[in-house]
This record gives C-alpha cells, sequence and structure tokens, in this order.
C-alpha cells in the first residue's frame, strides 16, 4: 500500500545564524513523527475533510461529511446511478460507516455478474482483525469492482464518496425507490448522529463527539466487545 501523508502538509526551512551558541528551530506539535499529518491518519482530521471536499458537493453534517445528491440505504451505504445510464451505479460506504469501521486494509467483494439482494450479505470490509458483514443496498448485478480500493483500501476512509467506491451494478427494476436522498438524507444523517450520540452515552458511558462535531477517531476508543455492538446497531 502507497504511503500517504496530509497533501496540505507544507515543510519550510528556516533560517538561523550558526554564530548563535544555541539553534532553535520550532516544530509544531501536529507535524511530528506521530501526528496525523506525516501518517496515513491524516484522513481523521476534521479540518483535511471540510477542505478536501470543498467543491466535491459534499457538505458537513456535524462533522460527518455527506453527499446529498447520492441515494442512501440504512445500513450507511450509497448508491450513485450513472448520469448516462441510471440502470447502472456505483456503490460505497459513507463517512459515518467509515468513521464506525476504522481504518479499513483490506475489502473482500463478489466477482463481476455476480447476483446481489438488496438486504442480503454482499461483502467484507476488514479493519485490523475486525471485520465487518455489509448488505447489498440494491437488486442487481455486479459490474465491476474499483481496483483502485483492492491497490489502497484506506481510499474508502479517505475519499468515500469519490475515488473510495467499491464497485459497480446493473440495477434491477427501480432500484432506488425507498433509499434516502438530498433532505431527506440529511434528516437520517442527523437522527443516526444523534442515536449514536444516546448508544454511546447510555450504554458506553463515552460520548462520539467533541463540542458538537464528530470525533476523529470513534473505533479506536472502542474495545473488540463495544465496537461489535456498535458496528450491529448500525451497520448489522
Amino acid at each position: 500500500m502507497k504511503e500517504r501523508k496530509c497533501p496540505f502538509l507544507e515543510t519550510k526551512t528556516v533560517t538561523f545564524c550558526k554564530a548563535y551558541p544555541v539553534k532553535m528551530i520550532p516544530v509544531d506539535r501536529m507535524s511530528s513523527e506521530k501526528g496525523l499529518c506525516n501518517t496515513t491518519n491524516f484522513q481523521e482530521c476534521s479540518l483535511y475533510n471540510e477542505v478536501a471536499h470543498t467543491g466535491k458537493g459534499v457538505e458537513s453534517i456535524r462533522g460527518f461529511q455527506l453527499k446529498s445528491d447520492y441515494y442512501y440505504h440504512p445500513k450507511h451505504l450509497w448508491v450513485a446511478p450513472a448520469p448516462e445510464d441510471e440502470s447502472e451505479a456505483r456503490i460505497g460506504i459513507d463517512d459515518f460507516a467509515g468513521r464506525l469501521i476504522g481504518k479499513i486494509d483490506r475489502a473482500s467483494v463478489p466477482g463481476e455478474n455476480m447476483p446481489a439482494k438488496e438486504n442480503s450479505v454482499c461483502f467484507l470490509l476488514h479493519s485490523g482483525q475486525r471485520t465487518v458483514r455489509l448488505v447489498a443496498p440494491v437488486n442487481g448485478t455486479i459490474k465491476a469492482v474499483n481496483p483502485g480500493v483492492a491497490a489502497d483500501p484506506s481510499l474508502l476512509n479517505q475519499d468515500p464518496y469519490s475515488e473510495g467506491w467499491i464497485f459497480s451494478m446493473r440495477l434491477k427494476g427501480n432500484a432506488v425507490a425507498g433509499l434516502y436522498h438530498k433532505s431527506v438524507a440529511r434528516k437520517w444523517l442527523e437522527s443516526e448522529i444523534e442515536r449514536l450520540q444516546r448508544v454511546f452515552a447510555s450504554d458506553l458511558g463515552m460520548t462520539a463527539t467533541d463540542g458538537g462535531e464528530a470525533l476523529a477517531d470513534i473505533s479506536g476508543r472502542l474495545t473488540d466487545a463495544q465496537w461489535r455492538k456498535v458496528i450491529s446497531q448500525f451497520l448489522g
């Protein structure tokens, strides 16, 4: 997997006088070796997500990113019909799902021409030793698998609505009927964020947000048992 650091990170040369007995070069805490900026964790930064998605039709709802012109399944999967042919669509997970799953390092997806049935388990995503079983959001047939995600699964966290699409499908019937879209999708995500906060507060004794914004590393705060419980309630 290709090693990444934040594309907005800049390094500047410091000029100092070598005659001065003490040379002090300031180092910003966030730019240190173990900070977010110099690792693949940079996509967890709320500022990065806000800036990176500007102009892509992605909006922020309490720190979670949403592309409201897509269609959404209740298990946090999106469907984006092709503009030129609405009988075909790309499928992916939303930012909310990616935050709950954690750093995705492997994806197990069906092969081309395999049938997919709505609400039946269709593919797996892996984060270390943790595995999530995700359903198909619509009925249809797998058309193609995204080779970019196969080569670099971190795209699912870094860019879930564009480069991080998982596979495309040939849709069966009016597949997107009943899925959340536009203002309905916004209200649904807001309610899901509220539900997540309640689950964290009542069942886990912690918060999923800080000052109203989503925490960068939700899954990392959970034990395996807690993580499985949250995943079953929102993605299972």
